[in-house]
């Protein structure tokens, strides 16, 4: 570790030190290390006046020891936290060419995933049926292609697009807004913990014990965005923190996917309306995206299953598209004790799956 990297950690230590007052502080010195020597700060102290008040100034001039620094460290490697900054060889060259790149990435896991072809699949939080199927069917075909598929670890598609990854034996990047000491939200814990155990890889540019606020999520985009060749927004609504990560992709000249939903369904209204401003290529299929990157996926055989004549009644209805129940009871006219059975049955072969609300769709 180098003295460039011990300053940015170091000063990554202050609240009071928002991205830019950083940069502003650190453009009067040639090297950040420099700013570790009290000689040249207090040659600086006129124009670092304009940046902090007298008190910040003071609090820099006096801790700027190896002590402090010795400590910083010490608490990231007793939280399993590892850091890179942008001096770094592992950091990555497209997000060190936006427009704000962090100055400092705090991670858990394989860094050496960051210089992998990334590709981001995001969308709404609160997911629908339709949403979660066409993030499993997209995320499924992405891997196939070696793409490190990169999202939030936020609910909803984040959550999907990572554990369908990982259930691929694929790669995958969750960008955090808060700090890898406290993953939020709470309820993707595990999910948080099976990307590290299979060798994925949590990043988040917030150091551990700041807590997290609503204001980070937004500006966490620009990294989902920074770090990945396109975007894909599975479902999103109108008012969808995705608009942030669709927003700085456009920014960064990054392809920007939607796929279209129900034009009556709300959840559908963001991709939709990005669909339509232009803002976004329509793909109904992942060739769409991948055509764009000149990628062939090799395409597997159809699955032949050797079904009975009930079973394959259920299987032809469900080549129309997912259907509830209720449809299926309607539809096959098959007794319902019977048509649980053989939905119980074809499930656990992996032929059909089933959502909530007791809708089943064809996996294949």
């Amino acid at each position: 570790m180098n003295k460039d990297d011990k300053a940015l950690l170091w000063l990554d230590s202050y609240d009071f030190m928002s991205y830019k007052k950083k940069d502003k502080l650190l453009n009067l010195f040639e090297y950040p290390g420099d700013i570790l020597e009290l000689k040249t700060f207090n040659d600086k102290k006129e124009y670092i006046l304009n940046i902090l008040t007298e008190e910040e100034f003071n609090i820099l001039k006096t801790q700027a020891t190896d002590y402090v620094i010795n400590e910083i460290i010490n608490n990231l490697n007793r939280l399993g936290i590892s850091f890179i900054t942008c001096f770094s060889d592992k950091y990555p060259y497209y997000l060190k060419n936006i427009d704000t790149p962090p100055y400092i990435i705090y991670y858990k896991g394989d860094i050496s995933l960051l210089k992998t072809d990334c590709f981001a699949i995001v969308g709404s939080r609160h997911i629908t049926n339709y949403g979660k199927l066409v993030t499993e069917k997209f995320t499924k075909d992405l891997v196939q292609a070696d793409f490190t598929i990169v999202s939030g670890l936020a609910s909803g598609v984040d959550t999907v697009a990572h554990s369908i990854t990982l259930a691929n034996k694929r790669k995958t990047i969750a960008v955090l807004a808060g700090g890898l000491d406290e993953i939020y939200p709470p309820t993707n814990n595990n999910l948080a913990k099976q990307i590290i155990e299979n060798n994925g890889l949590l990043i988040t540019e917030t150091r551990p014990g700041k807590r997290t606020e609503s204001y980070m999520f937004p500006i966490r985009n620009r990294i989902i965005a920074g770090l990945s060749k396109g975007i894909l927004i599975t479902e999103a609504q109108e008012k969808s923190g995705v608009i942030h990560t669709k927003n700085y992709a456009l920014e960064y000249g990054k392809d920007v996917f939607a796929v279209p939903g129900n034009i009556t369904s709300q959840t559908s209204v963001g991709a939709n309306r990005m669909i339509v401003n232009g803002q976004a290529k329509a793909v109904i299929t992942s060739e769409d995206i991948l055509e764009e990157y000149d990628i062939c996926l090799q395409k597997k055989a159809k699955a032949v299953y050797n079904l009975s004549l009930e079973e394959s009644i259920i299987i032809n209805v469900l080549t129309t598209g997912e259907k509830s129940f209720q449809e299926l009871v309607e539809l096959t006219k098959l007794p319902v004790k019977t048509l649980n059975s053989l939905l119980t049955t074809l499930s656990i072969r992996e032929i059909i799956k089933k959502l909530a609300g007791n809708i089943y769709y064809l996996t294949n």
